[in-house]
């Protein structure tokens, strides 16, 4: 893909945030990992700007050494997104304030197997990373915790993330994760779902590898 697809799909999928009150105003953040002069690291979001307003001018460069393009202030989770593709094979990640994944994020220490699709983050359950600042290094370090064996987690009183091969299996994950935080939110609302035991789910992980492929 060319470096100039790369900048436009962001701005795209940054204003899909917006257009399906995915994620509101100026909430959340995407990156790509992308090369610069040379250098290996990721294109992502500017810090404080409305997402419907940005332009590719405005997404900043991070290399893999924390070096930040000058003149340009990179999204406050920029180490998040860092730690992410030192700690994984991931080309793209997506933060999202989504409604339900945050109300989640406010509840629950675990979002268990309690429908078969959360097999689609390559886990038995949705883990929320706990608690810190956000930008800090303390968060980025739940963060990495949670997403061990998975592509996705909620963020404890602030949201989700979703990591893919590219950003639109990363966005897609991120709509997916946001329809299981309202499904086990209503499920809440009248008793305790049933889960899945282990050997249900493993043999769901077993057979999804195929799904999107059929």
């Amino acid at each position: 893909m060319l470096k100039i697809n790369k900048k436009k799909e962001i701005i795209k999928y940054l204003k899909l945030f917006v257009i399906d009150s995915f994620s509101p105003i100026r909430s959340g953040n995407i990156s790509i990992k992308y090369k610069l002069k040379g250098k290996e690291g990721f294109l992502i979001s500017p810090s404080g700007k409305k997402n419907i307003e940005l332009t590719t001018k405005d997404l900043v460069f991070v290399s893999m050494q924390a070096d930040i393009e000058k003149n340009k202030i990179p999204s406050s989770e920029w180490r998040f997104h860092l730690d992410l593709y030192r700690s994984s094979k991931c080309n793209a990640v997506v933060h999202a304030h989504s409604k339900f994944s945050v109300i989640c994020s406010c509840l629950y220490n675990v979002i268990p197997s309690f429908h078969y699709m959360i097999a689609l983050t390559g886990g038995k359950e949705i883990k929320v990373a706990k608690y810190s600042l956000f930008g800090s290094q303390k968060l980025s370090n739940n963060i990495l915790t949670s997403m061990k064996g998975s592509k996705s987690c909620l963020i404890s009183n602030h949201g989700q993330i979703a990591i893919g091969d590219s950003l639109s299996e990363a966005f897609e994950l991120a709509q997916e994760i946001e329809l299981l935080c309202e499904y086990y939110y209503y499920c809440k609302l009248q008793k305790n779902p049933k889960i899945l035991s282990n050997k249900e789910m493993q043999q769901v992980l077993n057979k999804i590898e195929r799904y999107k492929r059929s």
